[in-house]
């Protein structure tokens, strides 16, 4: 009789098995062999091949069940694709295939109807954060020190413990660790509902990072050696057969395990000239659940020497944001969501063929259809790779690294005034609120109220995101783009925005929507669809939503929160269907994205488009971009809902009045966010009636005041000139350290006269993190850096006197607390005339 891999062999020679699938069918068997060999070997063998149909079996089942998942998932994109019309009303697959990805909701006449993945990540997340308020807002990171010191370290350790089924008589660490167990619980069913496999774990306790750079340092048998004794072997199962894991074999699958961390995934992988991907997001993230440690002590001493040193609350919410980015993909383009998007750049493409070739076609737009057709693959690339998390995967960690630090260094040297740059949020709340159909006049009243702790609380509870409790400092910020590089550079920038206000007044500004759509909303629970005021029915309409469903989630029970009613997500989840409570949450979601313009992937893409941090178009066009992004956020945004309602006659006059009160609104902030930037640098305000001082308003309240400066002045308010701030802060600072350094060499060794100690301190002064914060910049600038510079440069009462001078002369400003002179000479001349000296 033929032994079980001369059956395999046979199999192969005949065609019937591929090589490949034979020589891991053989060792799945020799493994599983090695596990019964407790008797004779006959008994072995036949226990290794039940064994191995079980798991064949299970693995059969998945591929299957993902199989029909996919099939429907497709049928159903293609569907949504085929019906998607431009704002003109012609179908167009291409914007079809870019909105499913991420949209927001377009406008009136063009209804996108459907969830995106970005979309649905944000819900997922919100979802998550409300089944965790109590311990996000324990265990947040602080106010000042960005950390969570001002909290007993001894409890979050003793959430961890009692994650792994220890019982440390603390009812406080009991109640948090089981909000996480019921939450994580709930993402790996919907994780499995899309088309995973992720077996359930009792007292799993939390997931692991590993940091491929300290397992390659340590080595494979060092590692090994590490981890096996802090491991519960019984514990471990494969996640479809469920079968156990025996001391025999794990030797060898912990090889297995390092090689893929250490690798990167090369380990399992040949070159071939298709592109490669992970494969099924179905097949992932059970890997962090395989290895079970034995106890708490033994995972944070894993995390601490092998994780990174993250933190137990840092793993939660990263677990958090990393499941509901899969979800999403999964639930919205199947269980293998990178084919998915293959599929839908293959459908552009045939739609552009057959449009080029003069057939019928859903491919809209002029010009050559082939051309736009490239670059419409080209963006749905660089979006997926956003939302991916890719696009921001170094290709050189070092270099990455460096000019990441050197972004985050700039960001918290001149960013400290964006606070007051972020007037403009209120024009643009009072625009989204106007279209989304809220009432405009509630905006700042509601945004000074969500600043309390209280409101923030009933906010997250209302599943609203508590960006604080993301704690992942490489994300979006204001301003600036993605922070990235070290996070101890990093830590400085986030500090700062958040010293500065920027940060707590983007949170307050979010919540206020939020909160404001879901008041309306339980305001007009009780009215007929068909009823509702025209603006709030559109909200409704352009995310899909019809007079059905708006019957079915008004039934949901109302909660009162200052006297007035509120339709909140969680009753309707609750009580009506949590499909549809998500879907009225992403609505709400992605309509905050028009009242606090903060970052999309679409905007995040449109300049670096694929290429990734550590190469140098990558770095370079990050340095380009810098500083830049908020304006690109707001012309994307707005900009588009302006377009779309101009390209309507009908609605052509709603578009104009929409663009003037949206302009005229920002501009009037713009102008109060540039006097209070004038008062901040000792100056007093400007003259208004000056048509210089009305375009830079214009330009500040739309986000683009840093072109603003140069309508007076030849130098922006981060000292450079116009072509260093087209190509970046970054080339900037960097032309100024070369003259400070090589520049004052090479005049000193031509007998030149040089500038050194002036320099030295304009460059501290541009440089200093936190330096340039709003109520600390003028104090910092006369008390420190002014005598500074009278001590380093003999001629520094000229340069003071020209300081003065130059706006004497640019603007016709004076000086209240002047340059050089340690204290204020007056208080700020507000009434228009400086008072006679």
């Amino acid at each position: 009789m033929a032994t079980f891999n001369e059956c395999l062999a046979n199999a192969v020679a005949g065609g019937e098995l591929r090589r490949e699938d034979a020589e891991r069918l053989a060792a799945d068997f020799e493994r599983l062999k090695a596990i019964h060999e407790t008797g004779s070997s006959t008994t072995a063998d036949t226990e290794a091949k039940r064994a191995l149909e079980e798991l064949l079996k299970a693995e059969s089942d998945h591929q299957k069940r993902k199989a029909r998942l996919a099939l429907k998932s497709i049928n159903r994109i293609a569907a949504q694709i085929s019906s998607y019309r431009d704002v003109k009303g012609h179908p167009d697959v291409a914007n079809a295939a870019l909105d499913l990805l991420e949209h927001h909701g377009k406008t009136n006449y063009l209804p996108v109807g459907w969830s995106s993945v970005d979309g649905r990540q944000k819900a997922i997340v919100a979802v998550a954060h409300s089944r965790m308020v109590s311990a996000l807002f324990h265990f947040r990171r602080g106010a000042f020190g960005g950390d969570r010191t001002r909290w007993n370290r001894a409890q979050l350790d003793n959430v961890t413990r009692e994650a792994f089924g220890q019982d440390t008589d603390d009812v406080a660490a009991k109640a948090f660790a089981k909000s996480w167990e019921e939450t994580h619980e709930w993402l790996r069913q919907r994780f499995n509902a899309a088309g995973g496999a992720i077996g359930k774990l009792e007292n799993w306790g939390l997931p692991q990072h590993h940091d491929a750079r300290a397992l390659r340092k340590a080595g494979k048998q060092a590692w090994k050696d590490y981890i096996r004794p802090r491991l519960d072997v019984a514990k471990m199962r494969h996640p479809l057969s469920g079968q156990a894991v025996s001391e025999r074999e794990l030797d060898g699958l912990l090889g297995d395990i390092w090689d893929s961390i250490a690798t990167d995934g090369w380990n399992d992988r040949q070159p071939s000239r298709q592109r490669f991907g992970k494969g099924a997001l179905a097949n992932q993230r059970a890997e962090h659940r395989f290895l079970i440690f034995q106890d708490a002590d033994g995972w944070l001493e894993y995390q601490r020497d092998f994780g990174g040193g993250g933190d137990p609350f840092a793993a939660m919410m990263g677990h958090i944001n990393m499941m509901a980015r899969d979800i999403a993909a999964m639930e919205v383009l199947g269980p293998n969501p990178s084919g998915t998007v293959e599929w839908l750049k293959q459908a552009v493409r045939r739609e552009a063929e057959m449009k080029a070739a003069g057939e019928p076609a859903r491919f809209s737009g002029n010009g050559d259809p082939i051309d736009r057709s490239a670059r419409i693959e080209r963006r749905i690339d660089a979006v997926w790779g956003s939302i991916r998390g890719e696009l921001n995967t170094p290709v050189s960690t070092k270099a990455a690294n460096v000019f990441g630090a050197a972004r985050s260094l700039i960001t918290a040297s001149v960013l400290g005034q964006a606070a007051l740059s972020a007037f403009s949020d209120i024009g643009f709340a009072r625009a989204a609120r106007k279209y989304a159909g809220l009432p405009q006049m509630g905006a700042v009243t509601d945004l000074v109220k969500s600043f309390g702790t209280g409101t923030k609380r009933e906010a997250v509870e209302a599943g609203l995101i508590l960006d604080a409790a993301q704690h992942v400092f490489q994300s979006q910020a204001r301003y600036v783009g993605t922070l990235q590089g070290p996070e101890w550079a990093n830590y400085i920038a986030d500090r700062v925005l958040t010293w500065s206000g920027l940060t707590p007044w983007t949170q307050a500004g979010k919540h206020a929507f939020g909160l404001a759509v879901q008041t309306e909303v339980g305001k007009r629970a009780s009215v007929a669809f068909d009823k509702l005021p025209d603006a709030l029915r559109n909200t409704f309409q352009r995310y899909g939503f019809n007079a059905r469903e708006w019957d079915l989630i008004r039934k949901a029970p109302l909660h009162r929160r200052d006297g007035a009613a509120m339709l909140r997500p969680n009753e309707i989840s609750e009580r009506i269907n949590p499909q549809l409570a998500e879907r009225y949450l992403e609505m709400i979601l992605q309509e905050t994205e028009y009242a606090v313009p903060s970052g999309s992937h679409r905007s995040r893409t449109v300049l670096v488009d694929q290429n990734q941090p550590g190469t140098l178009w990558g770095e370079a066009l990050r340095s380009f971009g810098q500083f830049k992004s908020f304006g690109s956020v707001v012309l994307m945004l707005h900009g588009a809902r302006v377009h779309g309602l101009l390209a309507q006659r009908e609605t052509r006059m709603a578009g104009m009045a929409y663009a003037g009160s949206l302009l005229f609104t920002t501009a009037a902030l713009g102008a109060v966010s540039i006097q209070l930037k004038q008062i901040a640098a000792g100056r007093d305000p400007r003259d208004m009636t000056d048509p210089a001082f009305m375009s830079a308003a214009l330009l500040q309240g739309g986000g683009l005041g840093i072109y603003g400066d140069f309508l007076f002045s030849d130098i922006n308010r981060f000292g450079g000139g116009f072509a260093t701030t087209l190509a970046g802060p970054l080339v900037g600072r960097a032309n100024d350290f070369w003259n400070l350094t090589a520049g004052n060499a090479v005049q000193l060794a031509s007998g030149e006269k040089t500038h050194f100690g002036r320099e030295l301190v304009r460059f501290a002064r541009g440089n200093v993190p936190g330096g340039n914060i709003w109520y600390l910049k003028l104090a910092a600038e006369r008390t420190i850096f002014d005598q500074l510079a009278w001590l380093a440069d003999p001629e520094a009462q000229k340069a003071f006197k020209r300081q003065q001078q130059y706006w004497r002369r640019a603007t016709g400003q004076e000086y209240f607390w002047r340059p050089g002179e340690s204290t204020p000479d007056r208080a700020p001349a507000l009434s228009g005339a400086p008072p006679a000296n």
